[in-house]
Parts: C-alpha cells; sequence; structure tokens
C-alpha cells in the first residue's frame, strides 16, 4: 500500500512539469532584475495629467533560453505594490498601461521586452499585465530581458504625501515558466518645483501718463517719459525654467498692439504696445506667445523679476485722425514653469 501511493505521488509530480510546457536549456535560468527609483522625484505644478515625471528608459539584464513543447501564452504579471489601472490613461492600442503607485496622483508603467532592440515610444508598447502573445511549440526561444519604468503624473499631487515605494515583484511567463522577475528598489522622496505669484503681481494697474497727439510723430512715441515700466514678481523652486505668455484683445491679428476700450469718453486711433524688458528695450511682446525668461533659477528658493515695458502705439493714419479720450486696456498674463 505504501509503494502504490508513493507511485501515485510520482505520477502526479511526472504530470504537473509536463504541464508547464518550457523548460530552461542547460546554462539558462530566471533572470532576476532590479530597477531603482529616483532618490528624489521633482513635480512641475502645471504639468498634465499623463505626463511622465520620470523614465528609466530600456535598461538590459542576462538573456536565457527556453524550449517549449506545448503551446500556450506569454503572460506578465505586476508586483503586489502596483494597484489598479488608472482609467483615461491608454497606449495606442487602447490599452491601460498606467496603475496606481501608494501616492495618490503618481502612477506606474512597467514594460518587459524581449528582443536585442526595444521600442522607444511607451505608448506603442504592450503593457506588462496586457501581455498576451503566443507561444509556439516545439520552439527553442532565446530571450533578451529588457525592463523600463515610468512615473506617470494622474492627477494633483499634494507635494507633502511623502516617499513613492513599490514592493513585490513583476514577473513574465511563458505558459506557467517564470522567465524574469523585476523588483523595483529604492524610493523617491517628493518635491514640488514651481513658483509663486508676489501679492504685487496678481492684479497690475499701470497707469501711462498723460499723451498728446502732438507726441505721436511716430506711431510708437519713443519718449520714455511717455511709458511706463512694471514688473512680474515670483517667488521660485530652485532648478525652475520660468516661461510666460500675455493675451489680450489685439487691433488686429497678429499686430501685438493691444486694444483700446470703446465707448463714450474713451480715445480713437491708439492702443498699447507691451516690451519685454526695461525702457531701453526695443522688443516687441508676441502677445498669445509663450516666452522663455532666462535660464533654469539657482539653489534654493529664488526671487525672479519679469520687467516688462508699456508703450502707446498710434493705429490711426496720422496724429490728426486720432480722437482724444481715455486709453484702457486689459492683457492676462499665464506663467509656465518646467
Amino acid at each position: 500500500m505504501r509503494i502504490f501511493l508513493l507511485l501515485i505521488a510520482l505520477l502526479w509530480g511526472s504530470s504537473a512539469l509536463a504541464a508547464e510546457g518550457c523548460t530552461f536549456r542547460p546554462g539558462s535560468q530566471n533572470v532576476r532584475a532590479t530597477v531603482a527609483l529616483p532618490s528624489t522625484l521633482s513635480i512641475p505644478r502645471n504639468a498634465l495629467n499623463g505626463t511622465a515625471l520620470w523614465d528609466s528608459g530600456w535598461k538590459r539584464f542576462s538573456d536565457t533560453t527556453i524550449d517549449c513543447d506545448v503551446r500556450g501564452w506569454v503572460t506578465g504579471t505586476h508586483a503586489g505594490g502596483i494597484g489598479a489601472e488608472v482609467p483615461g490613461l491608454a497606449n495606442n492600442n487602447g490599452l491601460p498601461y498606467v496603475f496606481g503607485t501608494n501616492v495618490p496622483g503618481i502612477g506606474v508603467s512597467v514594460f518587459w521586452c524581449n528582443q536585442m532592440s526595444c521600442n522607444p515610444n511607451p505608448t506603442r508598447i504592450t503593457p506588462l499585465p496586457s501581455l498576451n502573445w503566443p507561444v509556439d511549440a516545439p520552439t527553442i526561444y532565446p530571450l533578451s530581458t529588457n525592463w523600463r519604468v515610468l512615473l506617470i503624473k494622474t492627477d494633483d499631487i499634494d507635494v507633502s504625501a511623502g516617499v513613492v515605494t513599490i514592493g513585490g515583484s513583476s514577473e513574465v511567463r511563458y505558459n506557467n515558466l517564470v522567465v524574469t522577475k523585476l523588483s523595483i528598489t529604492s524610493s523617491s522622496q517628493i518635491t514640488g518645483l514651481g513658483c509663486e505669484m508676489n501679492a504685487d503681481s496678481r492684479s497690475i494697474d499701470v497707469r501711462l501718463p498723460t499723451i498728446a497727439k502732438t507726441d505721436f510723430d511716430a506711431p510708437i512715441p519713443r519718449s520714455n517719459d511717455k511709458a511706463k515700466t512694471f514688473n512680474i514678481n515670483l517667488l521660485c523652486d530652485s532648478g525652475v525654467k520660468v516661461s510666460y505668455q500675455v493675451d489680450g484683445t489685439q487691433t488686429s491679428d497678429g499686430s501685438n498692439v493691444l486694444a483700446n476700450s470703446s465707448g463714450e469718453g474713451m480715445a480713437s486711433g491708439v492702443g498699447v504696445m507691451l516690451f519685454e524688458g526695461d525702457l531701453s528695450s526695443t522688443t516687441q511682446l508676441q502677445l498669445g506667445s509663450k516666452v522663455v525668461h532666462g535660464k533654469k533659477t539657482s539653489p534654493g528658493s529664488t526671487r525672479v523679476k519679469i520687467p516688462l515695458t508699456a508703450r502707446y502705439f498710434r493705429t490711426a493714419a496720422s496724429p490728426s485722425a486720432m480722437g482724444s479720450g481715455l486709453v484702457s486696456t486689459t492683457a492676462f498674463f499665464t506663467l509656465f514653469y518646467e
């Protein structure tokens, strides 16, 4: 009776091995891979959802070779430290590729590639849990092992949320044979990266001096006592590149001249043009276009000053064709930082 039971156990063991359908060739084995998260993760405050905050790029590990004698499928599973898919973020084939981490607003994408050269565009790569490739048999599979990890902005992020950590191991299987495992190691301290507009710059009233028609011998009176400088003042984190854009109603498309308000008591034939810099500047500000302001800010909190100059601009054909009255224009300032 004991021998009979032993034989049954051996038969079951042999059957389980055969069901795998794939085995490592001599000298090959499961490839253990690790990708370390960056020590810090800077969050641009105006980054759109879907923006890659960090990309490991493709990391190549050891090659391995397997024999498969049963048809089946290649599948991938996420580590237990990776959460549910984030709705609304899919690759070009409509497959979900961003999944939750322990920090709300930060998702992770994990990819595996078995080729010598892997697609550099993550929107065209099959996400790990969507692997569903056929295994042919009998076939020898020489496999390259490449892993790639991205951290993705999925929603508003609280920069005081702490650190991003992802525990456990992700796996790729040929039939039931695990050919490689990935551990995402280390952790990323979240830090803010952006600027705050000073209170004195959130609403600016620029009062141009009184001017006479006779001062408009040219479309732009160049006398500095008829112009007005003002500053947009910011406080920025270190390493921030600041850009800005000014928008407003123009006298005509592409004129870069802010149109005067209409109505009783308002002047005609005149608008306002802005210049980048102080009174010495001759660089007209392009309305509706993004303008880069200087280089990245230095270490530590940095005060940033964006100087602009407002000047009258004659839109009438001649000074005599202008109508006297008030000049009032409105412009909107948009700040970008990365």
